[in-house]
């Protein structure tokens, strides 16, 4: 069976249109929490480095847990 290298390269673009519209989702989410961080009004540093911390963990926690699925999927 001959493989279509027309066909391949429009599934391709298909995926990476996909690929690009879930990263523009994801992106915007982060931005939304980050900017909800920046609208609010803290009392202190502290209680602003403990939100900030919060987010950072869990973009690092995502990150793992992309990554891992990743490497299963190899």
């Amino acid at each position: 069976m001959e493989v279509d290298h027309k066909m391949v390269r429009g599934l391709q673009k298909k995926f990476e249109i996909e690929m690009n519209k879930r990263e523009i989702e994801i992106t915007e989410g982060w931005k939304k929490e980050l900017e909800s961080i920046y609208r609010k009004k803290y009392e202190n540093l502290n209680a602003l480095l403990s939100d900030m911390k919060m987010l950072m963990e869990r973009m690092t926690n995502r990150v793992t847990i992309l990554a891992r699925m990743v490497k299963e999927a190899k």
